[in-house]
């Protein structure tokens, strides 16, 4: 596995994921410098200690410009704004912008500005149309300087529009993802823009809205005015169950749908999108690097054209190996 000279530009959950994916790979030599303005020695304590993934087995130290990981020398800075970030004195090739602040192309330009010869977002952007691996990523050339991977739900789920969308036809999609909560949430009740969203995370089943209806209606513009998508969020730390429900133009039945995501998780979804028959729940999926499992002993189809799907995924370690493999492509 070959990454290019890397930066990473936030290390919250998605950043240290990755960061902890591409050390298991035995690529952390690639990375060359971090951001964030947390201390220092609370981000080396989050590397090593995660309460999901457990505890790290290396050694990771401070050292005069950073820290250091089996010996490798990693820089680290604390900058509140991307123009302070001196990509261009490392040589920097990529930056993954994983603060989650960052999300339009002006931002972007920054990291592009200040050295870096690409950047690869963490989430769907403003004006920065997505690319999802599996279904569009032929749009990206090793010319695009930004890339706009979509997020975890979208990484989920666009696959399986597209799979569903070229076998059978598509009339309309409901998507509902039940999700682990983030830290978007609030520990106890507090005030929060949308009241259901402040309210205790652990304690609370807590649907809201999500606007990834937008994003998929670019990706797929047949189906514009077509999508209708809502999370719902439980009292579990990781892990995610997309319920989506499809309206068909054609008629079908259980085992061939089936059959086809069979058939496509071993060929142009390989590794993206997978199938299960197992009677498992969501932290069976903790660590899978698939960005969907169709758990397919739950596929129903209703009067030929009503399509049910159930799919799996670790909304974490899922996405940070779609993000790996961006990284990979160049």
């Amino acid at each position: 596995m070959q990454v290019s000279r890397l930066a990473i530009n936030g290390m919250g959950r998605i950043g240290r994921t990755l960061f902890r994916l591409i050390y298991e790979k035995g690529s952390i030599q690639r990375v060359i410098a971090v951001n964030d303005i947390m201390p220092k020695d609370n981000l080396i304590y989050l590397l090593k200690y995660d309460s999901i993934r457990g505890s790290l087995s290396t050694e990771i130290s401070s050292a005069t410009n950073g820290f250091s990981i089996d010996g490798h020398e990693i820089y680290y800075y604390q900058q509140a704004e991307i123009k302070s970030l001196p990509w261009h004195k490392h040589s920097i090739e990529t930056v993954v912008e994983a603060t989650g602040l960052y999300t339009h192309s002006d931002d972007a330009l920054l990291h592009l500005s200040n050295g870096a010869k690409r950047v690869l977002l963490t989430t769907y952007s403003k004006d920065v149309p997505s690319a999802i691996l599996g279904v569009n990523d032929q749009n990206v050339t090793p010319e695009t300087k930004i890339i706009s991977p979509g997020d975890c739900t979208i990484n989920c789920v666009a696959p399986l529009i597209n799979l569903v969308q070229k076998n059978f036809g598509v009339h309309s999609v409901h998507i509902n993802v039940i999700q682990a909560y983030t830290t978007r949430q609030q520990l106890l009740d507090g005030p929060y823009k949308g009241l259901r969203r402040g309210r205790t995370a652990s304690h609370s089943i807590i649907p809201f809205e999500v606007n990834i209806t937008p994003v998929l209606e670019n990706i797929f513009p047949s189906l514009k005015n077509k999508i209708e998508s809502i999370t719902t969020r439980v009292p579990v730390p990781c892990g995610a169950l997309a319920d989506v429900s499809f309206v068909l133009q054609n008629s079908t039945d259980a085992k061939t749908v089936n059959s086809i995501i069979m058939k496509a998780s071993q060929a142009e979804l390989k590794n993206i999108t997978a199938i299960t028959f197992d009677p498992i729940v969501s932290s069976d999926f903790l660590g899978n690097p698939h960005s969907s499992t169709i758990d397919g002993s739950l596929t129903r189809v209703m009067n030929g054209n009503h399509l049910k799907l159930f799919a799996w995924f670790d909304n974490e370690w899922g996405y940070a190996s779609r993000l790996l493999d961006w990284l990979c492509k160049f």
